[in-house]
C-alpha cells in the first residue's frame, strides 16, 4: 500500500507530462481533486482501523460462569492489560427474570445498556463503532430469586496497543484553512 504523499507524487508526475495537452489551470484543478480523493481514501482506511481489528490486534473472547445463592451478587470482570485499549463490541449474559444487572465500563455505570442485555446465545454487536475501554469492563448480577442461579457472561472485542490508535484523522483542506486563520 502506498502512502498519500507517494500517491500525490505519482499524480503530480503524471500531470507534469500532461501539461502540453491541457491548460495549466485545468491541471491544478485536477490535482486538487485528486488530492481530495486520496485524502478521503486515507480517512476511510483510518475509520476502518478504528472499527475493526487489524494486524497486531488481539481478539478477545472472554467467558466466565458462576453459581450464586439467593441474595448474593456475582461480579464478572475483564481487566484490560496495561498499555492496551479494549475495543468492546458486545457482551452476553445469562438472563434470569429475578436478577438485577449492572454494567460498568471503566468504572462508569451504564444504565441504558442493561435495557439491551443479550441472552447468552445472541451475538449481535451492541457498540458500532466499538466502545474504547482502558481499564476494565464489568457485569454484576444480583440474584433476587428464591433458588440458586447459574450465570455465564461473554465479553467480545479486541485489544490494541494504545500508541497505535493515537492517530488523528486530518483533513488537508481544513488544516490549510486553520493555518490561514492563525
Amino acid at each position: 500500500m502506498i502512502s498519500v504523499d507517494e500517491r500525490i507524487k505519482q499524480i503530480e508526475g503524471f500531470l507534469s507530462k500532461q501539461e502540453k495537452i491541457a491548460p495549466l489551470d485545468v491541471n491544478n484543478e485536477i490535482l486538487v481533486l485528486l488530492k481530495k480523493i486520496s485524502e478521503n481514501q486515507e480517512i476511510d482506511r483510518k475509520r476502518y482501523e478504528r472499527n475493526n481489528p487489524v494486524e497486531g490486534d488481539e481478539p478477545i473472547y472472554d467467558w466466565a460462569e458462576a453459581t450464586i445463592n439467593p441474595g448474593d451478587m456475582v461480579q464478572f470482570s475483564f481487566l484490560i492489560p496495561e498499555g492496551r485499549v479494549f475495543f468492546f463490541e458486545y457482551l452476553n449474559v445469562t438472563h434470569n427474570v429475578d436478577t438485577t444487572y449492572y454494567i460498568w465500563l471503566d468504572g462508569v455505570y451504564q444504565p441504558t445498556l442493561t435495557q439491551s442485555l443479550q441472552d447468552f446465545g445472541d451475538h449481535m454487536q451492541i457498540y458500532k463503532p466499538p466502545k474504547m475501554c482502558y481499564n476494565r469492563v464489568e457485569v454484576w448480577a444480583l440474584n433476587n430469586g428464591i433458588i440458586a442461579q447459574t450465570y455465564a457472561t461473554f465479553f467480545r472485542g479486541f485489544n490494541r496497543w494504545y500508541r497505535e490508535i493515537n492517530r488523528e484523522i486530518l483533513y488537508e483542506s481544513l488544516q490549510a484553512k486553520m493555518e490561514q486563520e492563525t
